[in-house]
């Protein structure tokens, strides 16, 4: 599991850094975590680096900043779990955050275990290839696109590691198990995330990752809406 967390007193990060290691011990759960002393350099990392499960902001945060943090981080990944810590949130706007009223070892270990309940229960979706069945974890997909018989999936698992998985499905069996709040057909061929859309021209979509895949005209204004829409 990733973690990200902004906590500017060194005193209560290493307080942190220590529960969070300690849950991952007791649960045997890989973690990886990264410290930001404030908001401008997170920023600057998020730009280029969205593969967290999880964001752990300091609620001493005036509120304000909160709540553009929150829009921030999710606006390059929707279904980032937010938990606040070191006392209530004023404000927590999504289902997906999760507050604690101090730094409490417990009640941070009971936040985490929501967390990963949560990555368990993730959207997959189920492909056949060469015979086997693979699971993909739905909110890793760039893209799939109709190809022959069958489809090909854009699959991202982390930063710099995109790659095509051909599979014998076709694109009306895969839009099935794609939840329709994160996934449009953008194009006859093509179903795209919407987490993933960097900008939308009348020709084409462009991704986060540099990739281009066509736009049907017909789909063009309810896409801009949608992509509006989330930003908010």
């Amino acid at each position: 599991m990733k973690l990200a967390m902004i906590e500017g007193d060194e005193n209560h990060a290493e307080l942190l850094r220590r529960y969070v290691k300690a849950w991952g011990r007791e649960r045997n759960i890989p973690l990886a975590l990264t410290t930001f002393s404030g908001t401008e350099n997170f920023r600057s990392m998020w730009k280029e680096e969205t593969d967290v499960d999880a964001l752990l902001i300091d609620v001493r945060l005036e509120d304000a900043e909160k709540k553009e943090l929150t829009r921030f981080a999710r606006r390059k990944h929707a279904a980032l779990a937010i938990i606040f810590t070191a006392g209530f949130a004023e404000d927590t706007e999504e289902k997906t955050d999760h507050t604690q009223k101090s730094v409490g070892r417990e009640k941070l270990f009971r936040c985490m275990d929501r967390v990963l309940q949560r990555e368990r229960q993730r959207e997959v979706l189920t492909v056949r290839t060469h015979g086997n069945t693979l699971e993909l974890t739905a909110d890793r997909i760039m893209f799939v696109r109709a190809q022959g018989d069958g489809c090909l999936v854009e699959f991202c698992p982390q930063r710099g590691h995109t790659f095509q998985i051909e599979c014998a499905d076709s694109l009306a069996a895969l839009e099935a198990q794609l939840n329709g709040e994160n996934f449009i057909r953008c194009h006859r061929a093509y179903i795209v995330s919407l987490d993933k859309i960097r900008r939308v021209s009348r020709a084409y979509i462009e991704l986060r990752n540099g990739s281009r895949i066509p736009v049907s005209r017909s789909i063009y204004s309810e896409l801009n809406q949608m992509i509006r829409r989330r930003a908010t």
